[in-house]
């Protein structure tokens, strides 16, 4: 029994967590016991850690309802928005976890402790983390996510923290689970789900154990148009505007201000502009004759999806076999994928929706004057001469529109993760060892539909053929099709090997017990092959895509070793020092210390700290991607517009942004601390409090377009960042990566957790965990001033939405056979800035985003052992997301923060397990 302990007690302390479970007058037998129920409701031993660890058990997963990570994590309040494109389908389908809101690339997602690949898509200054679409959900057991940064063991660029997915082990058992979900509203949204978890033999008695589980994950798709979040701001905002964009159907002449269908005399091939996708706006200036100049601005957000059309499965095995003299070799295998078809505006054109020349200057989207579509008789009843015709010269006028008759354009991603493990755990020569080699790889695959291609659209266009007013013939379809861009993309592969081990044991007895000693080491390589497969998309030549896409391709190899020395060196208490050298091929050497301290003065009493040191070195991508175009992601004002052109709509548009890599970016460096204390004044009630502080030295980001032109003082210092074109308008804005100085953030966690007895009335389990936002703030620049953002939606780039406060209330009640639950999830709203509002809706004026506090509910019955069957709401009181002006990760548009919220409303959902064996 002593050598279990002893094995048990190094293996923690390898993994950074070991610690006293109880006062050290307690039997051995009692600490053993209290470490093995780390899963349990009250959770002790997480609690009495020297680092804050919140865990969230398989028991908790399938009681909440949740089918993804995704909805999981929500519920964790130090996740301060998922970066996801998953919820709207209008990037790549992918989700990232964002610990303190310091963005992906500092948070460490692992499974069973080990890495993954990043994902395979990537931008100068954007995302390189897991997707979480990667994880074999059926095989979780628990997520233990670690909310102390720049883990010695795991990886110093873990600057926000640690998200560890561990699977289940020395399964013997059998179980189907069936689960199917719909809204209330029947406005899609649909979930069906079917696991399957089976597992045989016994390490111990039989010298093997295999596991083996698959999950397939089915959801429809919510049509933005069927909720219309997008128009609340009509009446949560005084004299604010639907959100739209000069990019219309029926379309503009350019050079006129005017679209044909805005009149009722136009004729019929100009078609009325569509209240459902159009308004009309008046100007105040008017034709020669005196009539007022009207145009259709077109409602984008009316062709969006709150939710995409997505298939997910996964696949997991893991074999363990008991090689003798207390050595176990296992392999582990996973694969996951997801597939999503993601719908978005039809293809918005104009000349700035074209690509960037080399000379700054676009393509020009011209029609013929002699074409039976230009509105000859139209300009005519409106005061304009047969001489006022050619704008362009050689007989063409420049148009602008939308290609709704070709249909929204339409992005099918598929995504993959395959990764392979070997390893070798068990105990040698006193010491506990636990090496494994890991090959990981994750691949994208990108197809576009309804897309249309500059060169051939321009060519069709010519022709006169092309109807950008209104219907299209024969020949007008014919053309479009003829112009289309569609088919693979992209295709990329992110890929990480990594040889790891680590082995531990006890060196000395001292005052509170044994002193410990951990060493490890990791060596890992890197690679990515981010690469178009269709060469007019890598030269951004895909109208109204995300521009141009250049390939990169670039390693890097990493090794690094470890230590810590958890010293108990008088009762109660415990100092665990340790280091971590890291060494990169492309960035040189890090050394990082850190240390916790832990003290227990009594049984109901914990007191705990820890401080440290971290390290991110620049992505992939930041270092060796060749420059590329892209946009801004919210339309936006131009505060300079030419002289007496502020009402063109070019001077309020999406706005073309250059991005450059640096390979002379400096890593990140951080320090961080933190302190808290565990209450346990009786048995079954928990209370941990805990304060962190972070400070990040030369941040590695990007002063986006959205923050540029959105933020009067980042214009007035960037502005020469801005280039413009012979006639003053915005050719595009440079947004390098770079070194922009400090970020500071800290707060305070709250913990609560407990249980009572009721005797014939069962058993009641309540817990509460949430997290404030005391500061999160950083230097937009080198020696800047600090602009602070906690409470806010950010820049409108790079910085997203910080709420200040995030909880997550669960009360579980267990009366014999049946099972109640009870949950809140609450995120208090935030303040959108004057600039931003603007830049969406029109009024510049600041708007406080209401709070979001939504209820979920589920009943659960075993009518016999071997069957489980549970119905459950989501969003019981069936309340409408916050409305939100401005788009931010996980809802490209206005109307909603997908990042926090899911668009489904009330949604019912059964499920049923039967175990078979």
């Amino acid at each position: 029994m002593q050598h279990r302990h002893t094995r048990l007690a190094l293996a923690l302390l390898a993994a950074g967590i070991a610690g006293s479970a109880a006062a050290q007058d307690a039997p051995q037998q009692q600490q053993l016991e209290r470490i093995t129920i780390t899963g349990s409701s009250i959770k002790r031993v997480e609690s009495e850690t020297a680092l804050p660890v919140s865990v969230i058990t398989r028991d908790q997963i399938l009681k909440s309802g949740a089918t993804n990570i995704e909805d999981i994590l929500r519920r964790v309040g130090a996740n301060t928005a998922l970066q996801s494109d998953s919820t709207q389908g209008a990037g790549y389908a992918q989700s990232f976890a964002n610990l303190r809101g310091l963005g992906p690339n500092s948070t460490l997602v692992l499974l069973n402790g080990r890495r993954l690949a990043n994902f395979a898509f990537g931008s100068i200054g954007g995302n390189s983390s897991v997707d979480l679409n990667s994880i074999p959900f059926a095989a979780i057991d628990r997520i233990e996510v670690l909310r102390d940064g720049a883990s010695a063991v795991y990886g110093t660029d873990a600057v926000g923290g640690v998200i560890n997915f561990i699977t289940r082990k020395d399964y013997d058992k059998g179980e189907l689970t069936l689960k199917y979900g719909d809204t209330e509203k029947n406005i899609g949204g649909k979930e069906t789900s079917a696991s399957v978890a089976f597992g045989m033999g016994d390490l111990k008695s039989n010298g093997y154990n295999l596991l083996l589980t698959g999950n397939v994950k089915k959801q429809t798709k919510i049509s933005a148009i069927d909720q219309k979040w997008y128009l609340r701001g009509l009446e949560e905002i005084p004299g604010s505007d639907p959100p739209t964009s000069g990019r219309s159907f029926p379309g503009r002449l350019v050079d006129f201000g005017i679209t044909p269908g805005a009149y009722a005399n136009a004729g019929t091939n100009f078609s009325a502009c569509d209240p459902n996708f159009n308004t009309i706006q008046t100007l105040e200036d008017t034709t020669p004759n005196g009539t007022p100049i009207k145009r259709c601005r077109f409602i984008y957000p009316a062709m969006q999806e709150n939710l995409p059309d997505s298939t997910k499965a996964d696949a997991f095995a893991r074999l363990s076999l008991d090689m003798g003299r207390d050595s176990t070799l296992f392999f582990e295998a996973s694969y996951a994928r997801s597939k999503s078809i993601g719908r978005t505006a039809a293809v918005p054109i104009d000349s700035t929706a074209g690509h960037v020349k080399a000379d700054g200057t676009y393509p020009s989207f011209a029609l013929p004057i002699t074409s039976k579509y230009f509105p000859r008789e139209l300009l005519l009843s409106l005061g304009y001469t047969a001489a006022d015709f050619d704008t362009l010269g050689g007989g063409f006028t420049e148009i602008a529109m939308r290609s709704v008759p070709v249909g929204p354009r339409t992005n099918n991603t598929l995504n993959e993760q395959t990764r392979l493990v070997a390893g070798l755990t068990g105990v040698a020569a006193g010491w506990d060892y636990d090496a494994g080699l890991t090959v990981s790889q994750a691949k994208g695959s990108l197809d576009y539909f309804n897309y249309l291609h500059e060169g051939r659209f321009i060519t069709e266009l010519a022709t006169g053929v092309i109807n950008p007013f209104g219907p299209q013939d024969e020949a007008g379809l014919a053309a479009l099709n003829r112009a289309r861009m569609e088919g693979p993309m992209r295709r990329s592969k992110s890929t990480t090997y990594a040889l790891d081990a680590k082995a531990s044991r006890e060196l000395m007895s001292m005052a509170g017990g044994p002193m410990m000693l951990a060493l490890g080491a990791d060596l890992r390589k890197e690679k990515a092959n981010d690469r178009s497969v269709n060469a007019d998309y890598e030269l951004g030549l895909h109208i109204g895509g995300e521009g141009s896409v250049p390939n990169t391709t670039a390693s890097r190899s990493i090794y690094a070793v470890f230590s810590e020395l958890s010293m108990p060196f008088a009762k109660g208490w415990e100092a665990t020092v340790k280091a971590r050298y890291d060494h990169y091929s492309d960035f040189g050497n890090t050394f990082n210390p850190g240390v916790t301290l832990r003290f227990q003065p009594s049984k109901a009493v914990l007191l705990r700290a820890s401080a440290g040191t971290g390290f991110r070195a620049p992505t992939l991508w930041d270092i060796n991607s060749p420059t590329a175009f892209t946009n801004t992601a919210n339309s936006l004002v131009d505060p300079d517009c030419p002289p007496g052109q502020a009402n063109d709509p070019r001077c309020e548009t999406q706005f073309n942004v250059r991005l450059s890599s640096d390979p002379s970016l400096k890593p990140e460096k951080s320090r961080q601390y933190s302190v808290g204390v565990v209450f346990e004044p009786v048995r079954d009630l928990s209370i941990a409090l805990d304060y962190w502080h972070i400070q990040k030295k030369d941040q590695i980001s990007v002063i986006g377009g959205d923050a540029i032109m959105a933020d009067e003082t980042l214009y007035e210092r960037y502005k020469s960042r801005i280039h413009r074109l012979a006639n003053g308008f915005i050719s595009y804005i440079e947004t390098p990566v770079e070194n922009l100085g400090d970020l500071k953030t800290n707060g305070i966690d709250v913990d609560v957790k407990a249980s009572w007895g009721l005797g014939s009335m069962g058993r009641l389990g309540a817990s509460f965990a949430g997290s404030y936002i005391n500061t999160w703030k950083q230097q937009n620049g080198k020696g800047t001033p600090f602009v602070s953002y906690e409470g806010t939606a950010g820049d409108g780039a790079s910085v997203q939405p910080v709420p200040q406060w995030q909880h997550t209330l669960g009360l579980d009640w267990n009366l014999g056979n049946w099972n109640f639950t009870l949950e809140n999830v609450f995120v208090k709203g935030w303040t959108e800035s004057a600039g931003l509002v603007e830049a969406n809706v029109g009024p510049a004026v600041e708007y406080k985003v209401k709070d979001s506090s939504r209820w979920n509910m589920a009943v659960g019955w075993k009518p016999v052992p071997a069957l489980a069957l549970r119905v459950g709401a989501r969003n019981v009181f069936n309340q409408d997301p916050p409305f939100t002006a401005v788009s931010s990760y996980g809802s490209h548009v206005t109307g909603y923060a997908g990042s926090f919220v899911d668009p489904r409303g009330r949604f019912w959902y059964l499920s049923a397990s039967y175990q078979f064996k």
